[in-house]
């Protein structure tokens, strides 16, 4: 049936469906096309009439291909007019919870509107609103330079991560009209979607958006993960030029046109050896974004955090269930040096000085994982390195300041990959694991239901109370001794609290293990 709101931009017709009303496809910002286009996103234009909220609204154009479409399923609708969100909220709510949602997928792939993410089982069964939220990807969101200033605000960079900020501002105004608390919202996020939250968090201005923080997998360092204004600027002057325009000549390309066409240039062989990575992640411009994640500080707030127990199978071990292999990248083979790649590994993804010696981290894996190959030993290196380590340490310092932390270590094995590879967590959080598009990868039998049961109970709780719903689940403590129980197991035997998988070989990455130089 429909069911109708009135919003301080207008009157919304959702529909109404098992106990929870649906508003899809929400505009939270104007269009950012034309004199629009890499500019701060600007308010929603009043309405009159009622406006149809039935519908996903369209994704940011991308091209999505390889292990991205693990988790996304193909995505049908693509606009540059993409600034809308998605609400989910129990029939008759009144001062709920809100779980605002940021999808992953590198800023450049992904939107609010999968599968994966649909809201509908934590709204009814948890009583929480549930908010899913597009915005702008790949240049469209990421190109950054001084040249693209914008006079109303100021900025020049981080369109995509102004766009989530939006969206929170949205809720602060508008989510009371859903059932839902303005004061009780918890911001949370998924790799890509999870380093964006963290930088929400770290700027003082956004105070007053959340009451709690949960990041799932977040890339924590700094480029490829995050990039300075300067490199980011000399990559957006370099696509102006290969388009053959100006860079603030960019904002008079049609969006999806760009979108394509920068894509075209990484494909590039000469234009690939100058920029093998896009520099459009989030940029630190000074403005925005004043530090690093790993250098920066969180709000004092609760913080639920954890990551896959095999992270890297995603970029390098992931395949469908039948067999059909997803991941682009294949682990030092027989013509290339394992040690020499190790070394490029650490130049691209270690953030401090003096670096670590590539012989001694092998050594040290070596001998923690005697009965591993050099492909199995590689993925925990990458694993830890990326994804880990930076996210235990960032965990500790958050917990030394004195705030709530509660860590988590998804270990769900999946069928094909025989691991648990990065982005795995997200469809036992939604409870959207019997998804056609999901069952069988990650199964469907009770023991998978009752996993994705004890999860969304345990992720509502921390949105409801700020701690997980289980007196088995401590707060994190960085000053106990190496070994002692410090993480929410999450795999085939449920729940289980002990010591993380793999943390002696934390130890052997200084400044960012938990057993060392935890700042």
């Amino acid at each position: 049936m429909e069911v109708m709101v009135v919003t301080p931009a207008g009157r919304l017709a959702g529909r109404r469906h098992d106990g929870v009303d649906h508003f899809l496809g929400i505009p939270y910002a104007a269009a950012p096309i034309g004199a629009f286009r890499l500019r701060s996103p600007m308010p929603t234009p009043n309405w009159t009439g009622i406006l149809q909220a039935d519908r996903i609204g369209p994704a940011a154009p991308q091209h999505l291909a390889g292990s991205q479409t693990w988790l996304n399923e193909p995505i049908i609708n693509m606009d540059e007019d993409c600034l809308t969100l998605n609400v989910w909220a129990p029939v008759d709510a009144r001062n709920a919870p809100v779980l605002v949602w940021f999808h992953g997928g590198a800023t450049r792939n992904g939107h609010g509107g999968a599968a994966a993410c649909d809201g509908f089982r934590l709204a009814s069964e948890h009583g929480i609103v549930v908010v899913t939220v597009n915005y702008r990807l790949g240049p469209l969101g990421g190109l950054a330079h001084p040249d693209l200033i914008d006079p109303d605000t100021g900025f020049c960079a981080n369109w995509g991560l102004q766009d989530k900020i939006a969206s929170l501002r949205w809720v602060q105004e508008t989510i009371a009209a859903f059932g839902g608390d303005p004061h009780k919202v918890t911001i949370a996020g998924q790799s890509s979607g999870a380093a964006n939250v963290v930088l929400i968090a770290q700027n003082p201005c956004n105070r007053g958006l959340f009451r709690t923080v949960i990041a799932q997998s977040p890339p924590l360092f700094q480029p490829p993960m995050f990039v300075g204004l300067h490199d980011a600027g000399e990559y957006t002057e370099a696509v102006a030029t290969s388009l053959g325009t100006t860079v603030a000549g960019l904002r008079d390309l049609d969006g999806s046109d760009l979108v394509r066409r920068e894509a075209a240039l990484l494909r590039d062989a000469d234009f690939a050896r100058r920029f093998p990575r896009p520099r459009t992640a989030p940029t630190l411009d000074g403005a925005l974004v004043h530090a690093w994640p790993h250098e920066g500080v969180l709000a004092d707030v609760p913080l639920l955090i954890g990551f896959t127990r095999d992270e890297a199978k995603f970029w390098y071990d992931l395949a469908l269930p039948d067999g059909v292999k997803l991941s682009a990248l294949s682990p030092p083979g027989p013509g290339e040096p394992f040690e020499a790649a190790l070394v490029r590994l650490i130049a691209l993804h270690y953030p401090f000085d003096p670096a670590p010696s590539p012989a001694a981290i092998l050594a040290g894996y070596r001998a923690a994982m005697p009965e591993a190959g050099s492909d199995a030993i590689w993925l925990a290196i990458y694993s830890d390195l990326v994804f880990r380590a930076p996210v235990w340490r960032y965990a500790a310092r958050h917990a030394r300041r004195g705030s709530p932390v509660f860590f988590y270590d998804f270990a769900w094995p999946l069928a094909v990959t025989g691991g648990t590879p990065h982005a795995a967590c997200v469809p036992f959080v939604f409870g959207t694991h019997r998804h056609p598009h999901f069952a069988a990868k990650v199964g469907a039998d009770d023991a998978t239901d009752a996993l994705s049961q004890a999860m969304m109970a345990a992720w509502a709780a921390f949105v409801r109370d700020g701690a997980p719903a289980t007196h088995d689940w401590p707060d994190f403590n960085p000053e106990l001794p190496a070994g002692s129980s410090q993480a929410m197991a999450l795999g085939r035997d449920g729940m289980l609290f002990g010591p993380l998988h793999g943390a002696a070989r934390l130890a052997w990455w200084p400044a960012i293990g938990i057993i060392d130089g935890v700042d």
